[in-house]
């Protein structure tokens, strides 16, 4: 598996959004938005996604400028983020994380950062690890998720899904459990490993062939078919708000059919989830049925309300690190109809070539901060909530 145009990509959109010594100087009178929560429920870490499009529109001088956001009357600054919904190097977005109460509207001001603002802390991070059989991983505070490489295929392990890695927020664990776990294996001293708690949580998840947390599969005769491992990853944006990448699998055969899939990826710092938009083509049918699933291991508790909400509290490979919660939620508007295997439960979907099926998928543990089942089913009620009930923008009468 292999990145391509990280370093490029993201250098051009730093380039397009970094004021030039030939930009227009840019209005002191800050662009208010007035924004709504609809919901009878507190959002935090909420983010809002604006287009670019009407900020520029009111605000042309500021088409090369980075922006900053605030609350009215607050001097605090909020995370911002330019962002490429599209994968591309020129923002379409402008994305910025806040909180708002119950029934409430905020005033938000946009303008031009000035030079004297702190860099926003990145509690995102992704990258390839090429020293451990291509793996790519990537987390947040509160969550670790990795998916496995061509490289890895060598062993005999061909596992597509998606591994869940039980962390302890706030701490980035990523590159320190993969030195930690390579420094065990030179000194040949298994307790290094990251399968061991060492006060920051460990890998204590089972993917082997199942979907693990959200992985996806073709659909024959009331049975998952895999793909193989990953085969290239290219990430897109790397926060502070939102981490963007798109994952490839190699084509493969599902009865007379050949599958291909194309993944693209998000996670929203503060989140536990990863939304997921996977776009499929398919040779020598007019439509296919796919899965995307989430493993329920051995003892396991399972609650669903058929496919659009898949919610499980698993058991980890060691009863020491007390229980994993997953879950897989449709996006506002997807159908699918449910599906149980003897190790996974499912969401299926049938598509045509070119459609695309979008849903939610990620973990918590109890050993973290989702100290119990009831814990993680509230927060998926009101993420699903929320996803459902997007904020509400009014924007000022655009210039002309």
């Amino acid at each position: 598996m292999a990145t391509r145009g990280i370093g490029g990509g993201i250098a051009l959109l730093a380039a397009l959004w970094v004021a030039t010594a030939g930009a227009a100087p840019a209005s002191s009178t800050p662009l208010e938005v007035a924004v709504s929560n609809p919901l009878a429920l507190a959002r935090h870490g909420e983010v809002l996604s604006l287009p670019m499009a009407e900020v520029l529109q009111r605000r042309p001088q500021w088409r090369s400028r980075s922006l900053a956001a605030r609350v009215e009357g607050s001097t605090a600054w909020l995370p911002v983020q330019a962002y490429a919904g599209d994968g591309g190097a020129v923002p379409d977005q402008l994305l910025v994380q806040l909180d708002i109460a119950p029934k409430a509207t905020e005033q938000l001001e946009i303008l031009p950062a000035p030079a004297s603002m702190p860099a926003t802390p990145n509690p995102l991070f992704a990258r390839l690890v090429p020293e451990r059989d291509d793996d790519f991983a990537w987390e947040n505070e509160q969550v670790a998720y990795r998916i496995y490489g061509t490289a890895l295929e060598k062993t005999g392990q061909v596992f597509p899904g998606i591994d869940v890695w039980s962390k302890r927020p706030p701490r980035h664990v990523v590159n320190a459990w993969y030195k930690r776990d390579a420094e065990g294996q030179r000194l040949n001293d298994p307790s290094m490993s990251y399968h061991i708690d060492h006060g920051d949580g460990l890998d204590s998840y089972d993917v082997g062939h199942t979907p693990g947390d959200g992985g996806t599969a073709g659909w024959l005769d009331g049975a998952p078919v895999a793909s193989r491992n990953a085969s290239q990853v290219r990430i897109t944006a790397q926060g502070p708000v939102r981490l963007r990448f798109e994952v490839d699998y190699p084509a493969w055969r599902v009865g007379d059919v050949t599958l291909q899939q194309h993944k693209v990826i998000t996670l929203d710092a503060g989140s536990h989830l990863n939304r997921q938009v996977v776009t499929w083509r398919i040779v020598g049918a007019p439509r296919a049925t796919v899965a995307a699933g989430v493993a329920v291991h051995a003892g396991a508790d399972l609650v669903h309300d058929g496919a659009p909400r898949i919610v499980v509290w698993d058991t980890p490979q060691k009863a020491s690190a007390g229980r994993i919660a997953t879950a897989l939620l449709l996006a506002p508007g997807e159908t699918a109809r449910y599906a149980g295997t003897h190790d996974a439960a499912w969401a299926l979907f049938d598509v045509a070539d070119g459609d695309s099926i979008r849903f939610a998928s990620g973990s918590g543990w109890s050993q973290g901060d989702m100290p119990d089942f009831r814990s993680w089913q509230n927060y998926l009620y009101d993420y699903s909530m929320r996803w459902s009930h997007p904020l509400q923008v009014r924007w000022p009468a655009a210039r002309h």
